[in-house]
């Protein structure tokens, strides 16, 4: 090679070096403007799915104050319990992203709070206690339930003396749980994690079995809704037969409240003679309504690859409040 040929070669291969980083620079610069542009759509999808959720709670509210009837009766035929699958949600204008969700009475539920011993009829629910949680689905042996009874009715009374299988603050002392007995209501249904006995699979449930929790609640004035109620709690209210027949009975009841021909006759207790009669069956009345004043909230705003939750708890009004929609006061709001 001659001398004069080495230079070019030289600056043939500096070149080609600068090319190389260069492009290695170009490529950098491009995977992090992409990265830039993700992170860009993450947060309009996050606010995006946000705002869905938020827009299904007051279109909840704007449906729960529409219907007239709350008034004389709260049943499963009403618009409510459709949402948001209704033809007239405006859901279905989103453009990118879906609302799931759902609107619950939580008056049909079992008011876990009313176990307190100092409360007028807490002996009628204890026993319907003790019955959802002997019957299905949780089928639990009478002593388990029972103890688990006792340690809730520990964790709510004002005393320091178990009662039989209960447990006060010397039993949490012993298991070194870092914090002692409340001693007063739940605020929230998580709380009964700390109450001896309680799992997280019986409250929350597991795979296909459904959990504790879906059956509770802590809202309300402390009457069950029997138009709204889920099986289970229907089949714990009888008194006088057994968890098999109460089952039977108490699915016979939910086909009939579903039929929307029946729904003008649920505006009081007396149904429940029509759909099971000459059963001889013994209701706890003075724990029964066909009203209801709370309802919760559960919705899911999707939006790309984001997804929010939230969750309220919403109470009619006793007057209707121009800053509020159609007389509803949200009393717990949890965005997730």
């Amino acid at each position: 090679m001659s001398r004069r040929a080495q230079p070019a070669g030289a600056v043939l291969l500096f070149v080609l070096a600068l090319v190389a980083l260069l492009s290695a620079l170009a490529v950098q610069t491009i995977r992090t403007s992409q990265l830039e542009v993700f992170a860009a759509y993450a947060g309009i999808y996050s606010r995006q799915a946000e705002a869905m959720a938020e827009s299904g709670l007051l279109a909840a509210a704007s449906l729960l104050g529409a219907e007239e009837k709350f008034g004389t009766t709260v049943n499963l035929t009403q618009d409510w319990a459709y949402f948001p699958e209704l033809n007239a949600y405006p859901g279905k204008w989103f453009l990118d992203g879906h609302l799931h969700g759902r609107i619950e009475d939580e008056l049909g539920k079992f008011p876990i709070n009313n176990l307190h011993p100092g409360l007028s009829g807490h002996a009628v629910y204890e026993a319907v206690f003790l019955r959802l949680l002997t019957a299905k689905p949780f089928s639990l042996p009478t002593a388990k339930a029972q103890a688990l009874l006792a340690a809730v009715v520990d964790w709510l009374d004002p005393d320091d003396a178990p009662v039989s299988g209960g447990a006060e603050d010397a039993f949490y002392a012993a298991d070194n749980l870092p914090y002692r007995v409340k001693n007063n209501s739940l605020d929230t249904l998580g709380e009964l994690l700390l109450v001896k006995g309680f799992s997280r699979e019986l409250l929350y449930g597991h795979k296909d079995k459904p959990g504790l929790c879906s059956l509770l609640t802590v809202w309300g004035p402390g009457l069950i809704n029997v138009n709204t109620a889920p099986v289970a709690v229907l089949a714990a209210l009888p008194s006088n037969i057994d968890a098999v027949r109460a089952r039977t009975v108490a699915e016979a009841i939910d086909a009939y409240r579903r039929d929307p021909v029946r729904r003008d006759s649920l505006d009081s207790l007396e149904w429940l003679q029509k759909a099971v009669p000459d059963q001889g069956i013994e209701w706890p009345s003075e724990i029964m309504t066909h009203r209801s004043v709370c309802f919760s909230v559960t919705l899911e705003g999707v939006s790309g690859a984001a997804s929010r939750r939230l969750y309220a708890v919403l109470k009619r009004s006793q007057q209707k409040h121009s800053n509020r929609a159609a007389g509803w006061d949200v009393l717990y709001r949890e965005l997730r």
